[in-house]
């Protein structure tokens, strides 16, 4: 049995094991936020592995600061990797790709072509 002492060690069976220590860095996090980074980004340079530890970091510096932060691609599901549901949907959301310089808006038309295991749209001009 483990028994936990006044530090941030495990005691068990004689060998201590370390916790892994908070990445919380309010500091970077605001100058990162401020600078208008996106989510993986930010998680890139703060070394942060699951999106979720990120909600929890902003979650803390807001209400620290009292100031609402938004930071893109946050709250979004994984959505450069889209699924395609049960009635044989797919569905994608552009703004989570980069799309350089297309312009996309409503009620834009596609062409879908298929090959190499790859699906192709093109936007038809019109």
């Amino acid at each position: 049995m483990g028994v936990k002492n006044g530090n941030s060690t495990d005691v068990s069976d004689g060998k201590a094991k370390k916790k892994i220590e908070s990445k919380y860095d309010p500091k970077t996090l605001r100058s990162l936020v401020k600078e208008g980074l996106d989510a993986p980004a930010i998680m890139e340079r703060m070394n942060i592995k699951h999106k979720q530890t990120l909600k929890q970091y902003l979650l803390k510096l807001i209400s620290t600061d009292r100031v609402l932060y938004d930071v893109k691609g946050l709250y979004l599901k994984d959505s450069k990797r889209p699924k395609v549901n049960q009635q044989g949907i797919l569905k994608i959301n552009l703004k989570a790709h980069d799309l350089g310089d297309l312009e996309v808006n409503e009620n834009d038309e596609f062409s879908v072509e298929v090959s190499d295991w790859k699906i192709i749209l093109t936007k038809i001009l019109p």
